[in-house]
């Protein structure tokens, strides 16, 4: 009998989960800071990066549907290459944690900004992110999609009333409203600020095990959610432009607080502190729920210890992988708090792994891709996406390590599926249900 996680997810749950996903706290800060750059264009620089995305996005729902599993992009290129390709490409993105760190260190900020505290507060904020994020995971996949339902649909509703009321009762005549559709080109160079604000859909490859019905509900879930977040930010960059000038201070800082600040006055910053604080724990519940799936994965394929690969009879649950997930996390936290390494080096390392990582799922496509407009399809995007990596420089040496350490080391290391026993555990409510042991891969 395989050892396989439980289908609980759903449509509408999915979602949720895939809105704070993506939805970042960057979305606090980005539609300023891209406005400063390029002035009243900026919300075109949203809507060409929504465009550039819906290529990957297409790649990510054909395999999510297609290749459903806990492996995500690891299990799309083990399906379509090897094992050894699966195996360097899970080492990559383990490699990617340190963005889960950052992402508590976020919320330990916002926490710290709301409350009106120093270090202690952000490091007890940073922690407890930790702690939550950590126990909605231990629960299950059904307490962490409803509460990532029910963040989604708080944040939603909190920023797209933001942009509405400001529009309503701001004064339309201190900005600098929308610039002509033929003036478009000029915001490309406001195109590589905020394309990252459209990143994290990547996430939920992960989670396709857990769908009841994969090849129905993949596809559909990153639709709808795309056209939900799009939406809500190209609100935003619009309400900025035509409520605030491309001078006002609030825009480097905190522009979201600057167009709330209209209608709430100083109670702005509380709001928007408690918004960073919701969007800071929903992204880190998000990717420890990913992170615990790959290392479950990672696991039952022999990568890593069996132990990792548990789960219990009644609920398919990975507590382990979710427990070394957070534990992972912790010593990094550690080691930042310690001054050896610093929020920004978290978020850059993740960042350019996570970049690649999007690279190597549109070279599977364009790998089991049979129709000739299917494979051109996917080299085109491979070519748009590679012009983009190469910019980073240096950096991608990184991400280049991972993936060939794990490639040889998968090579030397020859456990895999078949070699080792896995033991489930038994919930103490299903005493009387027969244990399976000795399933070997």
């Amino acid at each position: 009998m395989e050892n396989k996680l439980e289908k609980t997810l759903t449509l509408f749950p999915a979602v949720g989960l895939a809105i704070t996903m993506v939805v970042g706290s960057g979305l606090l800060i980005l539609p300023g800071l891209v406005y400063q750059q390029v002035g009243n264009v900026a919300v075109y620089a949203w809507i060409i990066s929504a465009i550039i995305s819906i290529p990957l996005l297409m790649v990510f729902s054909t395999l999510g549907a297609e290749f459903p599993g806990a492996g995500g992009i690891a299990g799309f290129m083990q399906a379509i290459f090897s094992r050894r390709a699966g195996a360097a490409t899970e080492i990559l993105i383990l490699g990617t944690l340190p963005g889960g760190a950052a992402l508590a260190v976020t919320g330990g900020k916002y926490m710290a900004a709301f409350m009106g505290g120093g270090t202690v507060t952000l490091i007890f904020g940073t922690f407890l992110i930790l702690f939550i994020g950590g126990m909605v995971n231990y629960f299950g996949a059904k307490l962490s999609g409803r509460v990532q339902q029910v963040i989604a649909v708080i944040l939603v509703v909190m920023l797209s009333s933001t942009a509405i009321v400001a529009l309503l009762y701001g004064d339309t005549s201190q900005g600098e409203g929308i610039a002509p559709l033929p003036r478009i080109v000029d915001a490309f160079p406001g195109v590589g600020l905020v394309f990252f604000a459209f990143v994290g859909w990547e996430l939920m490859s992960f989670t396709t095990e857990e769908f009841i019905n994969p090849k129905r509900d993949f596809p559909l879930m990153v639709a709808i959610s795309f056209i939900i977040v799009s939406a809500l930010y190209f609100l935003i960059a619009a309400a900025l432009q035509i409520i605030l000038p491309s001078t006002h201070p609030s825009l480097s800082k905190a522009p979201i607080a600057g167009l709330l600040s209209l209608v709430l006055g100083d109670l702005s910053g509380k709001v928007i502190s408690f918004a960073g604080i919701l969007i800071a724990l929903s992204n880190f519940i998000s990717v420890v729920w990913a992170f615990s799936r790959l290392t479950f994965s990672s696991a039952r394929e022999g990568l890593l210890p069996c132990l990792l690969a548990v789960t219990e009879i009644h609920n398919k649950i990975p507590r382990n992988a979710v427990t070394a997930s957070i534990s992972a996390i912790f010593l990094i936290l550690l080691l930042h708090f310690s001054g050896i390494i610093s929020q920004s080096l978290m978020f850059e390392l993740a960042g350019i792994s996570f970049f690649m990582s999007y690279i190597l799922a549109v070279v599977a496509f364009i790998k089991k891709s049979k129709k000739t407009l299917s494979k051109l399809f996917g080299i085109l995007t491979f070519l748009c996406v590679s012009v983009v990596f190469i910019n980073f420089g240096m950096k991608i040496l990184y991400p280049l390590s991972l993936f060939i350490i794990g490639y040889i080391g998968s090579g030397v290391y020859k456990q895999g599926p078949g070699s080792y026993t896995i033991v489930t555990k038994i919930n103490p409510k299903d005493r009387e249900t027969p244990i399976e042991t000795d399933q070997n891969y």
